[in-house]
């Protein structure tokens, strides 16, 4: 015969509840160290050996002069379509302004020469393709005063896109700031002369930029 010291007690109903969510709490805790301990970022642009990042690779004398190029870019398509739609019979001849009219007429950086263009390095500019459709216009700056200045190319083309033809802007930039402007305008031309193509920041890195990070 058992005595009451024998008798073993179950637990009430709220210790037992307790147990199960502490538990329950210590198995998630132990999944989400192991999940984050084996997670890799990869926050890095996957780049070929002819590009260069904004973010990571661009020299510091440059970046104003590429941020002035993006926005210039955007500029220039407006200007193109004024042209080819309300322009002269010399304009749709040749659509797109010359550098001369983008700093006269357009006050547009980095072309225009003002305080900015001083403070970049006053660089020499030229148009030294045209194209309508096929083809692309590039816009080449070189002869920058900053120490470790690049040479500089916009070039903007119609981009195929599936079904439909998109504008596009391409930057490409040189470590000598004095070379001669291309001989030709083609990708692996520039790639053998030693040029670099940008690549623009994605998202993450924009804001990380902007954050001064």
């Amino acid at each position: 015969m058992k005595s009451e010291s024998d008798i073993v007690r179950p637990l009430s109903s709220r210790a037992e509840s307790w147990l199960i969510a502490g538990i329950t709490v210590f198995i998630l805790l132990a999944t989400g160290i192991a999940v984050a301990s084996r997670r890799v970022e990869d926050t890095g642009q996957r780049l070929f050996d002819w590009q260069i990042s904004a973010f990571y690779d661009l020299k510091q004398t440059d970046q104003a002069v590429y941020s002035a190029l993006l926005a210039a870019s955007e500029e220039l398509w407006w200007i193109h379509d004024e042209f080819l739609t309300f322009g002269t019979p010399e304009q749709l001849a040749d659509p797109w302004p010359t550098v001369e009219q983008l700093s006269e007429e357009y006050l547009l950086p980095p072309f225009a020469q003002d305080v900015a263009w001083s403070q970049q390095g006053e660089i020499h500019w030229e148009r030294i393709a045209s194209y309508s459709f096929e083809g692309s216009t590039v816009y080449f700056g070189t002869g920058g005063t900053l120490p470790g200045q690049s040479a500089y190319l916009v070039m903007l083309s119609h981009v195929h896109k599936g079904a439909i033809w998109a504008n596009g802007e391409f930057i490409w930039v040189h470590p000598d700031v004095n070379v001669p402007s291309p001989p030709t305008i083609t990708r692996d031309s520039l790639i053998l002369n030693g040029w670099k193509e940008v690549v623009p920041y994605n998202g993450a890195m924009e804001v990380n930029r902007l954050r001064g990070e």
